[in-house]
């Protein structure tokens, strides 16, 4: 194991005491690594701190005087930052206690062009559902976590290349989110996809990522901002896909078929849906605003760019997300087994998988032909002797039919 030190940055805004309790505890104690916590408060004044403060006397606090957004807290403790890694935890998250040595592991081993790693990060709540091994930006610049929503049945448990990391838990080389690597977090974006822009300027600078599958985290996905409304995180995230798109997409004819495609779609929810018309116009005013800006800084990262997008989108190959951002659940349905069990068996070419994929194919065409699709009692049995996560996945599919 490692005996290097780690530099552990937690931004925090109105988290309950508990979750933030839970995450540092799990922080402090990981195992074979010296974690050294700053805790950045986006201006709570909500007495968490404070509380803090006493049960947590050997961590850094730095209290800002205002809400500036996740890349902004990040970018104000990477200035104290001298250890050689970073780490990023979401306070909604709470490590194993081997999973920052192994993400450490990783990285020391996977040479200097690796700027970070992803763990394997699990739901908190559903058992056996995965939330994130990594994150896609397929070529509509819609990124996502990859795996979300999928049992985990082993299909991510190899190392391997990704196109990036959810920064709600990841470990990153230090010197990269600094002035003269990669650069600080871009702070234009407040909340939401500020790990896709900085993965893809890693990226189009010839770095790499990779997925650390043995380091395990739990975490409750949007466990904090879950109080906030639909329209203010729906906001944000059309928002900030057209940043992205703009600022670092290397095709100028792809990012504009893209902005024109997405703005499509908003006039059409305001006039014709007549849904979230305040947000969407607010969405198009805010982007022509920015636009002149975002083109500067796209002409400033193109001087520096070495790499295609193209291997870039490769890594979105199969992959698709299963998850209800409203309800905050997995869905389940054959679609999300059946991706599950693709992946698997093109890992590992095992008959028994072969098997099971067969037969959730054969109960997909039954339903889309509205035929009286259900499960025999030898298939039934199959799938009993699969995970907990499979069999809730395969239990609600018999009640729905």
């Amino acid at each position: 194991m490692s005996s290097q030190s780690v530099a552990c940055i937690i931004v925090n805004y109105h988290s309950p005491y508990e979750m933030l309790r839970q995450c540092l505890d799990s922080v402090l104690n990981s195992l074979d690594v010296d974690c050294n916590i700053i805790l950045v408060d986006n201006n709570s004044r909500d007495g968490v701190i404070e509380q803090v403060k006493v049960d947590f006397p050997d961590v850094r606090i730095m209290e800002l005087e205002e809400n500036a957004g996740f890349a902004a807290g990040v970018n104000s403790a990477m200035k104290a930052v001298r250890e050689p890694y970073a780490l990023l935890l979401n306070t909604d998250a709470i490590l194993t206690d081997t999973a920052v040595s192994r993400m450490v592991n990783a990285l020391e081993a996977a040479g200097d062009d690796c700027a970070g790693v992803a763990p394997k990060m699990m739901s908190s709540v559903h058992k056996g559902v995965i939330d994130a091994i990594g994150t896609v930006m397929p070529r509509d610049g819609a990124s996502f976590n990859r795996g979300i929503g999928q049992c985990d049945l082993g299909q991510y448990d190899q190392a391997e290349e990704v196109f990036g990391t959810c920064f709600g838990v990841t470990l990153l080389r230090a010197v990269l989110l600094k002035s003269g690597g990669v650069g600080p977090l871009h702070e234009g974006y407040f909340l939401y996809f500020e790990d896709s822009d900085w993965c893809m300027r890693a990226r189009s600078q010839g770095y790499r990522f990779l997925t650390a599958p043995d380091a395990v985290v739990y975490h409750l996905h949007s466990g904090v901002t879950r109080h906030e409304t639909l329209s203010f995180k729906y906001r944000l995230i059309e928002l900030n896909t057209l940043k992205i798109v703009v600022r670092t997409f290397e095709s100028p004819l792809l990012a504009a078929r893209i902005i024109c495609s997405r703005s499509t779609r908003l006039l059409a929810r305001t006039f014709i849906r007549r849904k979230f018309i305040r947000e969407n116009l607010s969405i198009i005013a805010s982007f022509l605003i920015a636009l002149p800006g975002l083109i500067s800084e796209r002409r400033q990262l193109i001087r520096r760019r070495s790499v295609s997008d193209r291997e870039t989108f490769n890594y979105a190959a199969g992959e698709e997300a299963f998850f209800d951002t409203v309800d905050y659940r997995p869905q389940r349905h054959l679609d999300s087994l059946i991706t599950s069990y693709q992946l698997l068996l093109s890992k590992e070419k095992d008959p028994a998988t072969k098997k099971i994929l067969t037969a959730l194919y054969k109960l997909k065409v039954e339903s889309s032909q509205e035929r009286n699709a259900s499960i025999d009692d030898e298939t039934l049995k199959m799938f009993t002797r699969e995970t907990e996560c499979v069999r809730n996945f395969i239990q609600q599919y018999v009640a729905m039919n």
